[in-house]
């Protein structure tokens, strides 16, 4: 061996040895690092400049200072939250849950409604994926629906009423997360089935989600009437009574209405209510309240009302009779509050400005021609129809409350959409007490976004155009949302579901 070769061998060997005895790489400490965000945590108060690392679907830490991940997010700038819980979705298929995550949710829970069987239809989430967090209510309607059929809306004996009871008892032990009750569209329904309702609600530590009986702003048959039917109930039995969508309950009779919810608060009543940030409701066009004769009490007229496949609005009560008996169960819009209008807009903010209201959307899947949308697809059809709430509910109340009119704290605001709903179902669901926060333990549900950038674009005209300024959404640890862009190839979501008995 030369001596040139004898060199360049030494050469090698010691460098051999030298790597050897080093360290090996480090490796990030977190798969996720959100840096020098503005950190929200309604629960502690905090607002600051943070950092947070995610590692197995959970929040590991919060620091002052930044953190190194698998994946680095620099979210200098921009709010970072927990994750939208919204107690009032029905959109709970896979393109309206997409359209709701640039909406900031990343829990969707299908609990005014409810549904009905309870264990099927969670097995049949789990197996086929969603791609945010979902959870279910046991449904009375669908429940009288599957038993009693065209009964369904009547009022019946009380051997059939228990066996309705009994069945919202299997679905409670089967995981639904609160009991609910739409008597609002079926006012005929036994009101002693109802008290049992809430009694058994009671007794499994869950809530109720009502649509009041009546929603009228004149007498008879009052909105008035539903909440002191819902008050009363919850004084009796105890039960934890949630008004939904107080907004579109009570319409003119709001201050009202929320006087008294307050009033019952102050006795130590349990109830609460939630409220979404739009002038017009949607139902389908069968609903009580709906028939022409009813109109007058809730001070519309049927060009008021929009349906969706179409774009009608009736121009008469009798075209109005005439497509309630056609098409019962078409989707309609209907306007109550015309937000362009300072006193009415001021009306409309009561309810969400309401001290403990939540947050909510009350969205209704995406339709195409008066089916849903079930199918996968993204960007949604042109032709999709839905009330634009889908798309632009929670963003739209930190947008026009926190940002430009200064008349909400983001703290405030941030704990309606989080906080406030994972207390409402945690003492019967013990996983909500990892949700609604930014904490170490708490789950790894979190938003990000640009507060001056946030854009709710859609309209009643358009409204499968999603909000701009969710710059990432993170659901159970994995990013569905990144640098505003859907990832499609991922279902992230968990269920949301009360203990079931081994």
């Amino acid at each position: 061996m030369t001596g040139r070769a004898l060199a360049r061998t030494l050469t090698v060997l010691a460098a051999a040895v030298s790597l050897a005895g080093a360290p090996a790489m480090a490796q990030p400490q977190y798969e996720i690092a959100i840096n020098n965000g503005r950190v929200i945590d309604p629960e502690t108060g905090l607002d600051a400049v943070r950092s947070i690392g995610v590692s197995d679907g959970r929040i590991v830490t919060v620091s002052k200072d930044p953190l190194e991940g698998s994946r680095t997010i620099d979210a200098k700038g921009l709010v970072v939250a927990p994750g939208f819980i919204d107690v009032h979705s029905h959109a709970l298929m896979t393109p309206s849950a997409w359209t709701q995550a640039f909406d900031g949710v990343t829990t969707q829970l299908e609990l005014e409604n409810g549904i009905w069987p309870v264990a099927g239809t969670y097995d049949a989430f789990a197996k086929k994926g969603h791609p945010i967090n979902y959870g279910f209510a046991t449904g009375w309607h669908p429940i009288r629906l599957a038993l009693l059929g065209k009964q369904s809306e009547d009022l019946v004996d009380e051997k059939t009423s228990q066996k309705v009871i009994d069945a919202m008892e299997t679905g409670l032990e089967e995981g639904g997360i609160g009991v609910g009750l739409t008597v609002g569209h079926h006012t005929g329904t036994n009101r002693l089935e109802y008290y049992a309702a809430a009694r058994l609600a009671k007794a499994h530590g869950l809530p109720t989600f009502t649509h009041i009986r009546y929603k009228n702003v004149h007498e008879p048959e009052g909105s008035i009437e539903g909440v002191t039917e819902l008050i009363g109930i919850a004084a009796a039995t105890g039960a934890h009574m949630h008004l939904c969508h107080v907004n579109s309950s009570t319409l003119r009779a709001l201050p009202r209405a929320l006087d008294m919810i307050a009033q019952a608060q102050k006795s130590g009543v349990n109830v609460t209510t939630e409220a979404y940030p739009w002038g017009a409701g949607s139902t389908t066009i069968r609903a009580p309240f709906l028939a022409p004769e009813n109109l007058p009490l809730i001070d519309i007229e049927p060009s008021n009302i929009t349906v969706l496949k179409t774009g009608e609005h009736p121009a008469s009560d009798e075209r109005l009779r005439e497509l309630r008996k056609t098409d019962p169960y078409a989707m309609i819009v209907v306007q109550y509050f015309d937000e362009e209008e300072p006193e009415e807009l001021a009306l409309l903010k009561q309810a969400q400005h309401f001290p403990g209201a939540l947050i909510v959307s009350d969205a209704v899947p995406y339709q195409v021609d008066g089916k849903y949308l079930t199918d996968p697809v993204w960007p949604l059809p042109a032709n999709a129809q839905a009330h634009p709430r889908i798309a632009a509910s929670f963003t739209k109340v930190i947008a026009r409350e926190v940002r430009d009119s200064h008349e909400m704290t983001m703290l405030d605001a941030i704990g309606r959409a989080t906080l406030l709903p994972a207390r409402l179902l945690e003492e019967g669901v013990p996983q909500m007490r990892k949700k609604g926060r930014i904490q170490p333990g708490a789950d790894a549900d979190i938003v990000v976004f640009d507060l001056n950038g946030l854009e709710n674009r859609a309209t009643f005209s358009a409204p499968t155009l999603p909000t701009k300024g969710m710059r990432f959404v993170v659901v159970n640890g994995k990013i569905l949302i990144d640098r505003g862009v859907l990832n499609r190839r991922i279902m992230p979501g968990h269920a949301v579901r009360a203990p079931v008995p081994k």
